[in-house]
């Protein structure tokens, strides 16, 4: 891959390095703050004393994986701040993933801390600044931030945390042999890759010279939504991301973070209390997703028809639209080896007792082990839009253009009439005119474009589901684990999926963890604990429990116009993870963990013995603990790699964004066709059926009034018999003729 940035919008653009002092005029520190920001920072990698050293040294270490004695000392030796280019990485970390706004928050803390009287209670030093104390007093001081009381020093502790470690973690200066991490995939130059052929793709180039373009419809946004849209129509596709050829794939941790993902992969919420991953790249999430390809539950679809008015969802049209775009990405649960991960839960679940299946995979129904396709396929195996809807919209002429930054929908006497965008980080400004507009640019992008465009529609960016995702571990000192290699997810667990008893729970599955992101799901809580963590990181299995959350958050957007994250885990789904993380230790402990872990804070790692471990007394007051501190307030490391619901459908105008075809209330031929639609949370991977709503929103444009007419009367028929109870059919019918009756009344016209 290319050097480049991700700009403030979101997007890749090519740029020198630059210092954080001219990066942007509200991310400065003076130069007391920088002190005090690097004597932080320093902590999390930072060389261990001569007491610690020798208990490091001593740590268990596995024979069964090579390891050089030398690299593991170095390893313990190594001294994050003592490196020459400490500071310029820690910055350009600090500017790709943060917000302006957050660090306006993070200079504000580090300006009270440049006083020895304000900065006491971070301290506990009345005489000295923080970057003057000792190591072994900077570290103590950090530690106990991770559960302070005050809300504002919890913050303040996960974003440096976060940056810190995946400052060092994204290039640790040559210690991956230490872990035992290859660091790129070693089959990328070989024969999967020399043996296949890609599409190639053109961008129209925009120069200072080009003029206003002119298209029928302009789609905005290339993933999973947007990609299939556009293999139904004949339009312009505007990515805000870099499309990167599978020869320009490294495979590297850095590379794929920066390059494909949201802000560099680090995104956090307002609060910092949920890290959150997002593609940003041609195709979108399809890129970079982990090969998972399931339809929407049963339960999800009642739901979407009954309570939104959306029986689309329950009828035979939907089926097939699911059943030919799983053809087209050759999705099946054939051909799929487990790797030692999955294995492993595949073990526990069965001795549990708990129900395990393997899950499908958009492999056009081949072999696909690639633990780094979270970094893009390279081998083209990973049947993505790049691989498939946006090849066949090129093959009907679809044009493109990437690095392109959408900064309103033009819309004049109510109608979308085209996009104002810019290139170049905002240098360069042109519009494009068109008759339609399908955002689809993901549950985060779409409502901020919505809300720069002028929509004053209320529920634009509320209805924020995240799929809210812990995880915890068990470690396997025996066998060779590699969690980054083979299959990534191909085993699930929902022995949890119904929590409350309408279908709010978890899945419990497992996932590709390179060595920055082991190190920042799991809690930092000293400088010996986390080398000795990531020293044992090939024999390690993290268990993720993924959420299908009831309670939503909101996007908002800053002064800027772009998105902010504004959620939080509620009591109620709180009791889901917990009740998700109880049953994954089971299965660790099941399948023969030695040690087990968890995502909270003030959980500490317990270690297993005894050959009765699930019955053992301690393991049970051990969950009992677990149960007790729980997942909220901040003191665990969550994340999110779905978003979804921004943009609600419905029948109701006063609790949706756009209506039953995805076109929106407010202004006519503005539709919106990707995850930001889902009325409430799907609770697993969102990509087919984020797909089918691009197929079905297309569908709508280009029938119009016949297809109108035909859905129109799907609602007043019978729903697939598949979905349907005796008992609620007379209320669903009801709920029909109510929707038909309101499409009377509002403005529904799907024409010009």
């Amino acid at each position: 891959m290319t050097d480049e940035k991700n700009s403030l919008y979101g997007g890749s653009q090519s740029s020198d390095a630059k210092s954080i002092d001219i990066y942007d005029e509200n991310l400065h520190l003076a130069e007391k703050q920088k002190k005090i920001f690097l004597a932080i920072c320093g902590v999390f990698i930072s060389e261990l004393n001569g007491k610690e050293f020798d208990v490091y040294m001593n740590t268990k270490t596995y024979t069964n994986v090579p390891k050089n004695a030398n690299n593991i000392k170095e390893f313990g030796q190594i001294n994050f701040e003592s490196k020459d280019d400490f500071s310029a990485r820690l910055f350009d970390r600090l500017q790709k993933t943060t917000h302006p706004h957050q660090f306006a928050r993070i200079s504000s803390m580090l300006k009270k801390m440049c006083s020895k009287m304000t900065s006491y209670s971070m301290t506990n030093s009345p005489t000295k600044l923080f970057y003057e104390l000792s190591l072994e007093q900077r570290a103590a001081a950090v530690a106990k931030w991770s559960t302070s009381q005050k809300a504002s020093i919890r913050q303040f502790y996960r974003t440096i945390s976060y940056v810190a470690r995946t400052a060092f973690w994204l290039n640790p200066y040559g210690i991956y042999p230490a872990i035992g991490y290859p660091g790129p995939d070693p089959e990328k130059n070989g024969p999967r890759f020399k043996g296949r052929t890609f599409p190639e793709y053109e961008f129209i180039k925009i120069t200072e010279d080009t003029n206003d373009l002119e298209f029928d419809v302009v789609i905005i946004g290339s993933g999973a939504g947007g990609s299939v849209a556009a293999a139904r129509n004949s339009v312009l596709v505007i990515e805000k991301g870099h499309h990167y050829h599978q020869s320009q794939l490294t495979l590297r941790e850095k590379d794929g973070y920066e390059k494909l993902y949201e802000l560099g992969g680090g995104m956090l919420s307002e609060d910092s209390s949920m890290t959150v991953l997002a593609g940003s790249n041609f195709g979108g999430g399809t890129t970079v997703s982990w090969s998972t390809s399931v339809e929407p539950s049963h339960f999800v679809r009642e739901e979407w028809a009954n309570d939104y008015g959306l029986i689309h969802f329950m009828d035979d049209d939907f089926v097939d639209s699911i059943k030919n775009i799983k053809n087209r990405l050759g999705v099946s649960s054939s051909n799929v080896i487990h790797n030692e991960n999955n294995k492993i839960l595949i073990e526990g679940c069965k001795k549990l007792g708990a129900p395990v299946a393997t899950v499908s995979q958009n492999s056009a129904s081949k072999l696909h082990e690639c633990g780094w396709c979270g970094f893009g396929c390279r081998y083209g195996e990973k049947q993505g839009a790049a691989m498939t809807y946006l090849k066949d919209a090129k093959d009907y002429d679809v044009k493109f253009i990437q690095d392109c930054f959408v900064k309103r929908v033009i819309i004049e006497n109510n109608k979308a009439v085209g996009v104002e965008a810019t290139i170049n980080n905002g240098d360069k400004k042109f519009k494009v005119n068109a008759k339609k507009v399908i955002v689809a640019c993901g549950a985060l992008h779409s409502p901020a474009l919505l809300l720069r465009s002028g929509l004053k529609d209320k529920n634009i960016g509320k209805n924020l589901y995240t799929n809210p995702m812990a995880a915890v571990y068990g470690i396997f000192p025996n066998k060779e684990v590699k969690a980054y290699s083979g299959t990534i997810q191909s085993a699930v667990c929902d022995a949890k999926e119904n929590v409350d008893g309408e279908y709010h729970g978890v899945k419990i599955v497992v996932g590709s963890c390179h060595p920055a992101m082991m190190s920042t799901s799991f809690p930092w809580k000293s400088p010996l604990q986390h080398k000795q963590f990531m020293l044992q990181y090939n024999h390690i299995v993290p268990l993720l429990i993924i959420a299908r959350d009831r309670d939503p958050g909101q996007i908002k957007i800053d002064s800027k116009g772009l998105p902010k994250l504004d959620y939080k885990l509620s009591p109620h789904d709180a009791e889901s993870v917990i009740a998700g993380i109880l049953t994954s230790l089971k299965i660790l402990v099941a399948a023969g963990a030695t040690k087990i872990g968890t995502c909270q804070t003030e959980v500490e790692e317990f270690e297993i013995v005894g050959e009765n471990s699930l019955n053992d007394p301690k393991f049970l007051q051990y969950l009992e603990k677990v149960k007790k501190v729980g997942v909220s307030n901040g003191q665990a490391c969550l994340g999110s790699i779905y978003q979804m619901g921004t943009c609600r459908m419905g029948s109701d105008k006063a609790k949706s964004v756009v209506n039953p075809f995805g076109e929106t209330w407010d202004v006519k031929n503005l539709y919106v066709a990707d995850s930001s639609v889902f009325p409430t949370s799907a609770g697993a991977s969102p990509m087919i059926t984020t797909m089918s709503i691009g197929f079905y929103v297309a569908n709508c444009i280009l029938s119009e009034k016949e297809f109108v007419k035909k859905r129109q009367s799907a609602m007043l028929g019978t729903p697939n018999s598949t979905f349907t109870d005796n008992t609620n059919a007379d209320k669903r019918s009801s709920r029909r003729r109510s929707l038909l009756s309101s499409f009377g009344s509002k403005r529904f016209s799907m024409s010009n």
